[in-house]
């Protein structure tokens, strides 16, 4: 197996925690608003 150069690495698990954060963010405003449109527009960019 090849090493995983640790830069990479780093920037592999900031994103995925990102993507992670912004899916549990959508979540919890849908299951709060029950409005797919407000929640987008709350978590999206």
């Amino acid at each position: 197996m090849k090493k995983i150069n640790p830069i990479i690495l780093i920037a592999i698990v900031l994103i995925g925690g990102f993507l992670a954060f912004k899916i549990m963010s959508f979540l919890g405003c849908y299951v709060r608003i029950e409005d797919v449109d407000k929640c987008w527009k709350l978590t999206s960019w």
